[in-house]
């Protein structure tokens, strides 16, 4: 592996890291808000296509009343170099309670990730939800 692929990698795995372990703990939304641009932002969720910080806030404030003990585990991750952009696919296993009847749910999750490069690291341009893919008794 050349050694800028090594170091793309592990940027990139330090911002999923970030991202998710922030998502996780439910932190306040502004310390989210810098890893995710505003200006031509498309976050593509299942619910919902988010174009801004202020469509951000929103969606968040609305996962975080619905879902609780959330956690996400990265189970791979691959990343490309395109310049000013780099491309990632992620795989997820996604787990939460639902905070309208106590249930707990585990999905494994696919997502397209655009992120640019900027004078601050890393940022979210785009970013694609796959299907939740329920996992069986046996994978959890």
């Amino acid at each position: 592996m050349p050694a800028n692929q090594f170091a793309l990698d592990a940027e990139t795995a330090e911002f999923a890291r970030q991202w998710f372990d922030r998502l996780s703990a439910h932190e306040p939304v502004e310390r989210l808000l810098p890893l995710v641009v505003d200006r031509d932002l498309e976050m593509a969720f299942p619910e919902r296509t988010l174009r801004s910080h202020d469509d951000f806030r929103d969606w968040y404030a609305v996962v975080g009343e619905s879902f609780t003990d959330q956690t996400h585990v990265v189970e791979r991750l691959d990343a490309r170099d395109d310049g000013d952009t780099v491309h990632v696919d992620v795989q997820v296993v996604w787990t939460a309670t639902s905070t309208s009847d106590g249930s707990r749910s585990s999905f494994r999750v696919t997502q397209v990730w655009e992120l640019a490069k900027t004078p601050d690291g890393l940022a979210i341009v785009k970013y694609y939800v796959g299907a939740l893919n329920p996992l069986s008794p046996a994978e959890k």
